[in-house]
């Protein structure tokens, strides 16, 4: 019987670590790759993202910050394989019973020179029952070893790898969902993870013929040549075609960082005066700043959100308030339609001196001090 192992590189005490800053790079394998060639590919996969996207996979952070991966599906002969990958396919509503049957009939009778009806039926019985089986050990094994840990998945797909993907998506929780994303590369499917735009995080090499042949599966749009991950996609495919995948990556784990955890080391205040709010209210914005890898670079966010009436300027419109009169230029601040301005000029300050501090910003004549309930909402984030 085909099993889904998967394969781990560090020891079980790692993943009884519940940081929830910590991602998790997961590589799932095509078809047909034993486990010494998934291993490598992942391997390759985590240096082509050390060299080109430093800023979140930093070497030094590794096992760290971030862990690489794989999951992998053993090879149990070629043609059970590929009818399996139509099973998928049919499963997932991509193309129709009438089509999957037709398509296994043809591969049964590849190595099957006198067919007989009963046999391809238990054949396709045992097909079934083994994917329900890698389903379900591969939904465990991301739940013990990542999503129970609180860790963010990343899972990088190749070709079938992606249809398992896509079935573990439908899988997971609504706070599961949340901290797990997927790429796809070569992918025979027409969505990732429940996204049928073709604005979807996936590349595929329009000279990508296995995958061109499969039905209603998402057109290419990389140049290139060829279908396997290493040599077609990261190593041989253009530079645009190499980048595409780097910023797809990118821009997923931006958006598990949201998720996370997060903790703050700084904390900083911003006066908004906004269009949706009176001539005498502010929004008081606050900013956390994160170090993301062992190099100290810092990530500000928006944390959370106050409010704070204006002061009264006197007759001759000016304000009683003396202070920060800096306006930000800085595209971090932009929200809404409000224009920004500091309400402090301590940058990169921990929250205690913050808080012990009054701010006076006399171009928006508004005096704030954070006050107990807001001082308890950050405590609990700080570093």
């Amino acid at each position: 019987m085909k099993k889904t192992l998967l394969i781990l590189l560090f020891s079980l005490t790692l993943f009884a670590n519940t940081d929830s800053c910590k991602l998790d790079v997961y590589y799932g394998n095509g078809v047909w790759n034993n486990s010494k060639q998934a291993e490598a590919s992942m391997l390759k996969l985590k240096q082509f993202m050390q060299i080109n996207n430093r800023i979140h996979f930093l070497v030094a952070d590794d096992g760290e910050t971030y862990s690489f991966k794989y999951a992998h599906n053993e090879p149990h002969g070629k043609i059970n394989d590929m009818i399996e990958t139509y099973w998928q396919l049919y499963e997932s509503g991509q193309i129709s019973e009438l089509y999957f049957s037709f398509v296994a009939n043809a591969l049964d009778g590849v190595d099957n020179t006198n067919p007989d009806e009963e046999a391809f039926r238990e054949r396709i019985r045992n097909i079934i029952a083994t994917y329900n089986l890698d389903v379900a050990t591969m939904i465990k094994n991301y739940r013990d070893y990542s999503l129970d840990a609180r860790h963010n998945v990343l899972l990088v797909a190749h070709s079938q790898g992606n249809l398992f993907g896509n079935k573990m998506y439908t899988l997971l929780t609504d706070e599961e969902k949340k901290k797990f994303k997927m790429i796809s590369v070569a992918t025979p499917a027409n969505n990732v993870t429940g996204n049928y735009s073709l604005g979807a995080p996936y590349t595929t090499i329009v000279l990508d013929y296995t995958i061109a042949l499969i039905k209603n599966s998402f057109p290419g749009n990389a140049g290139g040549f060829g279908h396997t991950f290493v040599d077609s996609y990261l190593n041989s495919g253009t530079f645009e075609t190499r980048m595409k995948i780097n910023s797809d990556i990118t821009n997923a784990v931006n958006l598990l960082d949201q998720n996370i955890c997060a903790t703050y080391k700084y904390f900083r205040f911003i006066a908004y005066m906004c269009p949706s709010r009176s001539d005498t209210e502010l929004e008081v914005g606050i900013y956390g700043s994160r170090v993301i890898n062992s190099s100290g670079v810092l990530k500000e966010e928006l944390v959370t959100n106050d409010s704070k009436i204006r002061i009264p300027r006197d007759s001759n419109g000016q304000c009683p308030l003396q202070g920060w009169d800096y306006i930000t230029d800085i595209p971090t601040y932009d929200k809404d339609g409000c224009t920004a301005y500091r309400f402090d000029d301590t940058s990169y300050q921990i929250l205690d001196y913050l808080a012990g501090q009054t701010y006076d910003n006399e171009y928006t004549c508004a005096q704030y001090q954070l006050s107990s309930s807001v001082y308890d909402t950050l405590k609990a984030l700080e570093q």
